[in-house]
């Protein structure tokens, strides 16, 4: 049993280390925008950077792949000449975790319980020695940060994208980085094989909605944009999950229901790669179907 859950974090690692890439190499330069307050976000190859500049220390969110992660730093250190203080992992995907010794080179690294876990497996399915994951400090449900004046916040809200999401929230200026729980404009990934549940998936951007409705929101892919787009990508979820769920109840298989569904009142969310709205209805299916 235990060989064969490294042998499917493995089969997610790859796909991650080499199809991600294939469709980051095709984005924009690394360009930072202010966003609120003083939270900026860096967009790029990879996922979306959430920074905190302060007169004391910077907060930043995620790392980018390692081959990017010096010229993350050459921005930040353009942005702010103080240290980074903090990095925070949203989750454990190489897009976002991949420049971690360089970013985090003198920070302290922070990541939910269970990120760490499939973190560290990942790592030593692809055979890669990271000693920095045994330093990785843990949470279970929240951890309250204060830089400068700035109160962060970093909240689990149970299985969603991942296993181990974590979502950071901005108190004083008023934006929310929802890490992979947000692919603004395309579609996601479902890591079923971490134990994704787009059923929580759901439950939480509606329960963020009701919390924080007027703030800004930092995708984990995308440009930034408010809670009402958030709300609008459950809505994608919610019908993946209903179609997925009859056509399992009618007995269709995984490649018929693929073949079938009709995403005409979702033509803002555009296929990238192997980011396609057929690929998570086969996702949403493995899920659904899945010996828990």
């Amino acid at each position: 049993m235990k060989n064969k859950k490294i042998i499917n974090i493995y089969v997610c690692v790859l796909m991650l280390l080499f199809v991600f890439p294939l469709i980051s190499r095709q984005a924009a330069p690394l360009e930072i925008e202010k966003v609120a307050g003083n939270v900026y976000c860096l967009y790029g190859p990879g996922g979306n950077i959430g920074i905190l500049k302060t007169d004391v220390g910077i907060l930043v969110i995620d790392s980018k792949y390692f081959r990017v992660a010096e010229k993350v730093m050459a921005k930040i250190s353009k942005l702010s000449p103080q240290p980074v203080k903090y990095l925070v992992n949203t989750h454990y995907h190489g897009d976002h975790t991949g420049g971690n010794e360089v970013v985090g080179r003198n920070a302290q690294i922070i990541a939910h319980s269970n990120c760490k876990i499939s973190l560290i497996g990942s790592l030593k399915a692809q055979k890669i020695k990271a000693g920095y994951t045994a330093g990785i400090t843990t949470f279970d449900k929240e951890m309250k940060l204060k830089l400068g004046d700035e109160n962060v916040e970093l909240r689990y809200m149970g299985p969603a994208h991942t296993a181990g999401d974590t979502i950071v929230v901005f108190e004083k200026a008023g934006v929310i980085h929802t890490g992979d729980l947000f692919f603004n404009g395309l579609p996601p990934y479902i890591d079923v094989k971490d134990g994704s549940d787009t059923g929580n998936w759901i439950k939480i951007i509606e329960e963020l909605h009701k919390e924080y409705p007027d703030y800004t929101v930092i995708p984990g892919h995308g440009k930034v944009t408010d809670m009402k787009a958030f709300l609008k990508f459950a809505d994608y979820l919610g019908f993946l999950r209903k179609e997925v769920a009859a056509a399992i109840k009618a007995g269709k298989t995984k490649e018929q229901v693929m073949a079938e569904i009709n995403f005409g009142s979702f033509k803002d969310i555009e296929d990238k790669g192997f980011l396609s709205k057929k690929s998570n209805v086969g996702w949403v299916y493995d899920e659904m179907t899945r010996v828990k």
